[in-house]
């Protein structure tokens, strides 16, 4: 029996399959989540009502599996949950966002086994899911974090993080591509891969590893670049949805914190 979440008493949200669909013609007109996308709106739910606080939100989704990310990717999160939301069916807007607070759910909700709700009944008229959003960049933690909790290296390692990602974008613009040393890894599932290593094995075989710490999402058409950044002691992985140098071109970044040496 697979736990479920009803919402608004339209939506079936499965969070153990990523997917959210209307009642009506579930899971055929279902919606595909990514990880962190899931995992919020899943813990939004458990804690339907209460304000969540970014710190939370940060540690839950993202620093528990070791990576680190700006606001901006958090607010990201919520748009495409509230993108999915309505995608699948669902008008009202039960995502709140609270300024300088955090973000809650305000939905009417019952928790039960899917094959209770996907029994013969007469659901409330829903419109046909035509759109299927892409996969959208973990278990959340089970309370809130009231008091954030800082250290000097943490900061250092964000500030550090950020300035890269500046460094890199301000450069998209020169005549000279910030990634024209890169070596090409190959096609990994449709993407081009670049890796900073001139070990071509060994960046395969880290690009794997990395992407079972944190998917690494990376679809046909796409190329991702992955750095080696000594001054973070860590691995970045930049995503774009083409050549960077393209001005319409759109990239993600995700930083692994883990020490990694070339030449071990």
């Amino acid at each position: 029996m697979t736990k479920v979440y009803l919402i608004n008493d339209m939506l079936l949200f499965e969070p153990e399959m990523r997917r959210i669909g209307p009642l009506a013609g579930y899971p055929e007109r279902s919606v595909s989540l990514h990880g962190p996308v899931s995992e919020c709106l899943l813990q939004l739910l458990e804690h339907n009502t209460q304000v969540l606080t970014q710190r939370f939100l940060f540690s839950a989704v993202w620093e528990r599996q070791g990576a680190v990310v700006t606001t901006n990717a958090l607010y990201q999160t919520i748009a495409s949950i509230r993108k999915a939301l309505k995608t699948a069916g669902l008008a009202d807007d039960i995502i709140k966002t609270l300024p300088k607070e955090g973000f809650k759910s305000v939905a009417s909700l019952r928790v039960g086994d899917r094959d209770e709700f996907l029994m013969p009944h007469d659901p409330p008229s829903v419109a046909i899911v035509t759109e299927k959003i892409a996969d959208i960049i973990e278990p959340c933690a089970q309370t809130p974090v009231v008091k954030q909790r800082s250290s000097i290296a943490y900061w250092l390692a964000g500030a550090m993080f950020i300035f890269s990602c500046g460094v890199f974008f301000m450069t998209l613009n020169d005549d000279a591509s910030v990634f024209t040393n890169y070596h090409k890894m190959g096609n990994i599932g449709g993407c081009e891969v670049y890796s900073s290593w001139q070990d071509i094995d060994k960046s395969r075989s880290t690009f794997d590893a990395l992407s079972l710490r944190y998917p690494v999402t990376c679809k046909p058409g796409m190329v991702a670049y992955l750095t080696l950044n000594h001054a973070q002691h860590g691995i970045s992985v930049i995503t774009c949805d083409r050549n960077p140098k393209d001005g319409e071109a759109n990239c993600n970044s995700i930083f692994y914190r883990q020490q990694y040496h070339e030449d071990k």
